[in-house]
């Protein structure tokens, strides 16, 4: 394993249900300059839920160079998971899933850009998403036209900077999905109730550009905690809800 100017012994080993993903095991003594330098890097957190994660790059059969993506060594404001809600279920479905873990890391792949409204961050977000191998557009049921953003391993996603319409339709696409068990897991993404206020002030700038004199409004996370628990009664599968927010730069 090599990583800055460093090399260490590690052993690798492929997960049989997770495609590129690997377990690193580096408890030797050979490994140890690998841990500190993970441990340099690499705050613990209470919950591990924050999206940090390292890539390998083969560089010949039997060793691989070791890139690393730390949220403390970020030098722009990105996007960042803030919050999760569980319905249904708990945060083991965030640990289970591999492909729910790697939604925060998605999401901070996404540069904060103040004069930027939610057309630029569904664009972002949705090129993140297909570059970590998701699939888009795919219908929730073959028989009627209504897609989903995003789907793996049956983990569905709903990125929703839309109104309230919207983000009911949401729930629907999900319900049908896990009727028809093409999903397990559905996870809605929506912004803080700041985030998506300062979206809607770009939006309106934007709309007075255009020529329009109004503009909708947005979702956010305060009106899906409030409305929640009066929708549960028909919400009869496990859902996760993500909030999203910027995350300063410590640069």
């Amino acid at each position: 394993m090599l990583f800055d100017d460093q090399h260490a012994v590690v052993t690798l080993r492929r997960l049989a249900n997770a495609r590129g993903h690997v377990q690193i095991k580096y408890e030797n003594k050979e490994s140890k300059p690998f841990r500190q330098w993970l441990a340099s890097l690499f705050t613990p957190t209470e919950d591990g839920m924050g999206g940090e994660y390292i890539e390998l790059h083969k560089v010949d059969d039997e060793t691989y160079r070791v890139t690393p993506f730390p949220l403390s060594k970020k030098s722009e404001d990105r996007l960042t998971v803030v919050e999760w809600i569980f319905h249904r279920t708990n945060e083991r479905a965030f640990h289970s899933r591999d492909a729910v873990r790697e939604i925060p890391a998605i999401v901070q792949s996404v540069q904060y850009s103040p004069s930027e409204g939610q057309a630029f961050y569904n664009r972002q977000l949705s090129h993140y998403f297909v570059l970590w191998e998701w699939q888009r557009e795919q219908q929730a049921i073959p028989e009627l036209p209504l897609k989903c953003d995003f789907i793996k391993n049956n983990v569905q996603v709903e990125v929703e900077f839309g109104n309230a319409r919207t983000y009911y339709q949401d729930y629907i696409k999900f319900l049908l999905a896990f009727q028809q068990r093409t999903t397990k897991l559905g996870v809605l993404i929506v912004p803080t109730e700041k985030f998506a206020h300062d979206l809607c002030l770009v939006g309106q700038e934007k709309a007075k550009d255009k020529g329009r004199k109004s503009y909708s409004g947005m979702i956010h996370m305060e009106k899906v905690r409030r409305e929640l628990p009066f929708l549960a009664f028909m919400l009869n599968m496990p859902l996760a809800i993500a909030c999203i927010d910027v995350c300063r730069s410590r640069g």
